[in-house]
């Protein structure tokens, strides 16, 4: 866009149209404007992906604002100011407001500005003044304010879609937020929050899951926004909600109304860790989650939250190389634990010489019984030890002189293997 030079002696003034050419673009505006208006309706391509067109008196103010932006700067030859960009970028920041791309508004503006070039070439035709120099100097004009315009677009685009994903986010935050904290004192203000977010939420309740992604030994720490990115690409049941709490976790609300729907939920699970396995390659990530019960109603879904919570806990400390802890799994743990002696007690009447660190080969005993307790025979858990059959039988035999008791005997094994969890978590 040419601007306006100082006016000296020593600098040329900036080129101006003819003022013939001026007063009969401005007789022509207003028809100008509807035609431009009608090629872009008619000619650009909105489709699914960049959503419906704004609405027609939108797109002619639009053109109007264009126009006058060329008029003013032609006029005075000079650059168009903030406030006429600004009233020309308006369809930018409707487009952003309704979560659309912004590229057929940039195709908007380029056949608005090439309908207006053809008008303005059809007004200025046999004008005594339309020398190739003057035709020039329109072309000039013409896209140096089409260029502005489309930075201004884009600019103004960017800028009303970050504040639109923002006020959104957040939104969705205090929704989500306020479900798993159970703040919220009416339901149908809830829900009435998250029809503006056009989020449904599924009164009959929901399952909690609370899930991380693991790398190696360590929680990842942009994990809950990468799960929440793979999970957006899962094919989800119609009022899921997902939030990461913290940049580490991925909280899930899965829609229920029944304890079967726990179920659901753990296929969930399973379908991130397969993508998150595809994905990670050899890097070796996976998913540990907790899921909690189905509580009834919108007001269950704090304590099926806790419940995911107290799972994920107890389930990293007892068995972390799985992917799925489920709450009602670790119930008879999580009961004995709230009593610390009780637990201790417990514990030290189970394993009882097992427990002294004196004891010769103490670790691999330990290591020995949870093998068998866990497989269920010699023969797998000698597998699962890299270990010899006859090593594996030699140390149960020790374990039978120290804890005083055949292992084959389910009581016995279910007592066993309560102790050594206990013993974990505590």
């Amino acid at each position: 866009m040419a601007r306006l030079a100082p006016r000296s002696k020593n600098q040329r003034v900036a080129p101006r149209l003819p003022q013939g050419l001026i007063d009969e673009l401005d007789r022509r505006h207003a028809g100008m404007a509807r035609h431009m208006a009608r090629a872009v309706v008619t000619l650009v391509r909105w489709d699914a992906s960049t959503g419906v067109p704004p609405q027609r008196e939108a797109i002619v103010r639009a053109c109007a604002a264009g126009l006058d932006l060329f008029l003013a700067t032609a006029r005075e030859a000079r650059p168009a100011t903030q406030e006429e960009l600004r009233r020309v970028a308006q369809l930018g920041i409707l487009q952003a407001r309704s979560s659309q791309s912004v590229e057929p508004i940039l195709a908007a503006y380029r056949i608005a500005a090439r309908v207006a070039w053809e008008e303005i070439l059809r007004a200025w035709r046999g004008h005594p003044e339309a020398t190739p120099e003057a035709i020039m100097l329109i072309a000039n004009y013409v896209f140096a304010a089409l260029d502005q315009v489309a930075a201004e677009v884009t600019k103004t685009y960017l800028h009303a879609r970050e504040q639109h994903l923002q006020r959104g986010t957040r939104a969705h935050a205090r929704l989500f937020h306020a479900l798993i904290s159970d703040n919220f004192d009416s339901e149908l203000e809830l829900q009435r929050q998250a029809l503006a977010l056009n989020t449904p939420i599924a009164a009959a309740g929901y399952v909690a899951v609370v899930s991380k992604l693991v790398m190696g030994n360590r929680d990842g720490e942009r994990g809950g926004h990468a799960l929440a990115e793979v999970a957006a690409t899962l094919e989800l049941p119609r009022g899921v909600l997902l939030h990461a709490t913290d940049p580490s976790t991925l909280a899930v609300l899965w829609p229920a109304d029944s304890p079967a729907e726990v179920e659901g939920a753990r296929q969930f699970v399973a379908r991130l860790q397969e993508q998150v396995e595809r994905r990670a390659g050899q890097l070796g990530a996976h998913v540990r989650a907790g899921i909690g019960g189905y509580h009834p109603g919108l007001h269950g879904i704090s304590r099926s939250y806790l419940e995911a919570q107290q799972a994920f806990e107890t389930g990293r400390k007892l068995r972390p190389d799985s992917v799925v802890h489920g709450h009602d799994e670790v119930i008879p743990q999580l009961v004995l634990t709230q009593n610390p002696r009780l637990a201790e007690r417990f514990v030290a009447h189970s394993l009882g010489r097992l427990q002294d660190p004196k004891l010769r080969n103490r670790e691999q005993l330990m290591e020995t019984l949870e093998a068998y307790l866990a497989k269920g025979s010699v023969k797998d858990a000698a597998t699962a030890l890299g270990l010899h059959r006859h090593t594996v039988l030699y140390r149960l035999e020790k374990l039978k002189e120290l804890l005083g008791g055949d292992l084959d005997v389910p009581a016995t094994r279910l007592r066993l293997q309560l102790a050594l969890d206990l013993q974990k978590l505590l």
